[in-house]
């Protein structure tokens, strides 16, 4: 839904700006190719057949309000998201009652290969040993394949 607004704003941007006569080719040209790269960028946040998504809910030993809830997850989003092979990196803050859990990471592999990197990968290694087995209390990984 949001790639098809930013679509249809793009290309009426591209339609009023190529019937300015004060706007000059160039310019045309720098707008198609940002556009161009916002497509792929959002292309790149759809879910495919066969990618995985990973989600983990946990909680923390300090409460929100605490600095070093906020370092953590800062760090985690920091650490994980730079890993190459991880896609749609999010970190939440639980809000609903529904839930016990208080904080949420998740993120998209292209398929089972990535995912295996991304768990073998030392960054990532390096951080659930020395951040997460220590700094979380509980929480509940989850893995879903994008169906048809």
């Amino acid at each position: 839904m949001m790639k098809n607004i930013v679509i249809i704003l793009a290309i009426c941007l591209l339609t009023a700006c190529s019937g300015n006569s004060g706007q000059n080719d160039t310019e045309v040209t720098q707008l198609k190719q940002q556009l161009t790269e916002l497509e792929a960028q959002l292309s790149a946040y759809e879910l495919k057949k066969g990618y995985i998504q990973h989600t983990v809910q946990f909680n923390l030993k300090w409460d929100a309000s605490a600095p070093e809830t906020n370092k953590f997850l800062q760090d985690g989003k920091q650490i994980l998201s730079a890993l190459p092979m991880v896609r749609n990196f999010e970190a939440l803050h639980q809000v609903g009652g529904k839930n016990n859990y208080k904080y949420y990471f998740t993120m998209v592999f292209e398929d089972q290969k990535a995912y295996d990197a991304y768990n073998n990968h030392p960054d990532h290694v390096k951080f659930v040993k020395e951040r997460w087995e220590t700094e979380v209390i509980d929480f509940l990984e989850a893995d879903f394949v994008v169906l048809d």
